[in-house]
């Protein structure tokens, strides 16, 4: 019988969308069972962001107000999170939300900022036309980070949604 790691620093990447609530919630279980402490980071892409806001400042400017609001709600949104894997009796918790490239951050960056051992995210949601294109967040996690990484599809119960 094969031993699984025991898991003590893990990083659950959010970004508002339903993948990344069911990646929160598994990782949540996995924090949880592994008396692990957990890290829950969303990391703002600023070049999906340029252009908007009302700033004067030219083609592809950024309006500070609007980067500030964004942050802010992702904050709050984070903060929920926050407090839903504390009530489920995560010993450790703690968030970080921030601007920046996602796939280099979840990749590399935040790994060795927390010392993680685990780097939990959801399923993109993009098309395949989409992924070929960017590529996605998650694949380039799974092929670069220097961690376990774990794509998450199903819900606590494991069903497809």
């Amino acid at each position: 019988m094969v031993e699984l790691s025991h898991y003590q620093r893990i990083i659950v990447g959010v970004d508002g969308s339903k993948q990344a609530r069911l990646a929160l919630e598994k990782a949540i279980a996995v924090a949880q069972r592994n008396q692990a402490a957990l890290f829950i980071v969303s990391v703002l892409d600023l070049g999906k962001l340029i252009g908007v806001g009302q700033a004067q400042f030219g083609f592809g400017a950024l309006d500070q107000e609007v980067l500030d609001e964004v942050k802010s709600k992702m904050e709050r949104r984070v903060a929920s999170y926050h407090d839903l894997a504390i009530k489920a009796g995560v010993p450790r918790v703690e968030m970080h939300v921030t601007f920046g490239n996602p796939k280099l951050e979840l990749a590399k960056n935040l790994p060795s900022l927390f010392k993680a051992d685990l780097i939990i995210l959801g399923a993109t949601g993009s098309n395949a036309v989409s992924r070929m294109l960017m590529g996605s967040n998650a694949s380039y996690v799974v092929a670069n980070a220097q961690i376990d990484v774990i794509i998450v599809r199903t819900d606590s119960t494991n069903e497809t949604g």
